[in-house]
């Protein structure tokens, strides 16, 4: 190992020339020895990238793996430990890089949560820069150079586990014990478990009257949990934020698309964060399980096998694409022909009257709250070219999507 110190500048160059990203090495005193990075912008929010390396890696010299971290403006690190003779002699530090390209929403998000101070251009132009790699790329890099260091193998797997006992470590409960002897002292306990379930089975089944009877006895009950210690409302947004969440999963369970379940819970929860009133918040989780119990029942109402409702699904959530007879066949392990005869028996249409016909909603959809062309639209839900588009679309609404645009 004390050969590698002497060769580690070498070493860091060739991790660099692999990868592109930057790297960073500190002495045994925390000292910052060298530095690669071509054109590489700091976070404009830090005075220099060494300053989030050291809050981050702080108190972490002691462990012999891959140090995974991620700081609060979701860029990703990792480092590696330098001993010898057990003898620390330093870091390592890669990073950072991103594992997404950051959306405008996204860091509208962390502008406000983090009551971030310089401007939104100088972020945008920071995370622009940034390397985009997976975790498991990342991962993947990291024990390269532990290999490098040390001729050790490693395992991601294990790698993950370190990590996350690390991190468990870090935000562990402090007197859990104590707290549940004190709620049980003063018969503060949660809503019966039994009752949460019976609430997610109506929700399942579609039964919206016993839904609205049970939700607002929970109410009566007062015994729900406290999510937040410093504030009422941040506890009732996160009790809806855990409601909505399961009351989609059952949803699902129930039979309604995952795709609409999914999209119905983000609008739901992004429209329960904005609200500032306890009671608000309350309305809009009973508001949300009502509006999956009732899409359950409607769903319910078409009861299809297995084969059509994976045709279903898939249309719905390729209806962007090409989506052909064929292909459907492939997922249901059927004969083209057989599957759609078993399709119009069931739907009462045909697979490809059907596909048109969620093509030409979606189109009105877009026509309706996009700025989109028709050249666009035509484009986009893949037909052949926008006469074709116009004349199914005056097939299945009877007029043309101009004048659909036009309201006439």
């Amino acid at each position: 190992m004390s050969h590698l110190i002497v060769d580690l500048e070498y070493i860091c160059k060739l991790a660099f020339n692999l990868y592109k990203i930057p790297i960073y090495f500190f002495d045994n005193k925390g000292n910052l020895k060298h530095k690669i990075s071509t054109n590489f912008t700091s976070n404009p929010l830090f005075s220099s990238n060494e300053d989030i390396i050291v809050q981050l890696f702080s108190g972490t010299n002691l462990y012999h793996f891959p140090i995974l971290k991620e700081s609060a403006y979701l860029e990703k690190y990792f480092s590696i430990n330098l001993y010898s003779n057990n003898q620390f002699n330093g870091t390592i530090v890669v990073g950072p890089i991103m594992n997404f390209r950051m959306t405008e929403e996204t860091i509208n998000g962390i502008f406000k949560d983090l009551k971030i101070k310089v401007s939104k251009e100088e972020m945008v132009c920071y995370y622009n820069q940034l390397p985009i790699i997976n975790n498991f790329e990342f991962i993947n890099m990291s024990m390269v150079l532990y290999y490098i260091i040390y001729q050790q193998k490693l395992d991601l797997v294990e790698i993950l586990k370190k990590n996350e006992q690390l991190e468990e470590k870090r935000i562990e409960i402090e007197q859990s014990d104590t707290q549940i002897t004190e709620r049980r002292q003063s018969n503060k306990f949660h809503t019966d478990i039994s009752v949460e379930r019976n609430m997610l089975h109506l929700v399942k089944m579609g039964r919206k009257d016993e839904l609205r009877e049970t939700f607002q006895a929970i109410l009566k009950q007062g015994k729900i949990g406290v999510l937040s210690k410093t504030s009422y409302l941040r506890s009732q947004k996160n009790l809806g934020i855990v409601t909505i969440t399961l009351a989609t999963r059952a949803s699902v369970e129930g039979g309604l698309f995952q795709e609409i379940a999914y999209n119905l819970s983000d609008l739901y929860i992004q429209k329960l964060e904005e609200l500032n009133e306890s009671k608000a918040v309350i309305q809009l989780t009973e508001s949300a399980l009502l509006d999956f119990a009732e899409r359950v029942k409607n769903t319910k109402k078409h009861k299809y096998s297995r084969p059509i409702n994976i045709c279903l699904n898939y249309i719905f959530t390729h209806i962007y694409e090409d989506i052909t007879l064929s292909h459907l066949a492939e997922l249901t392990s059927m004969n083209p022909n057989y599957l759609s005869v078993l399709f119009k028996k069931e739907v009462g249409i045909s697979p490809r009257r059907y596909i048109h016909q969620t093509k030409i909603d979606e189109a009105k959809h877009l026509l309706t709250y996009t700025e989109y062309t028709l050249a666009e639209i035509s484009n986009l839900l893949n037909f052949h070219d926008q006469s074709h588009f116009i004349k199914v679309f005056k097939k299945f609404a009877g007029i043309t999507p101009k004048q659909f645009k036009n309201g006439s």
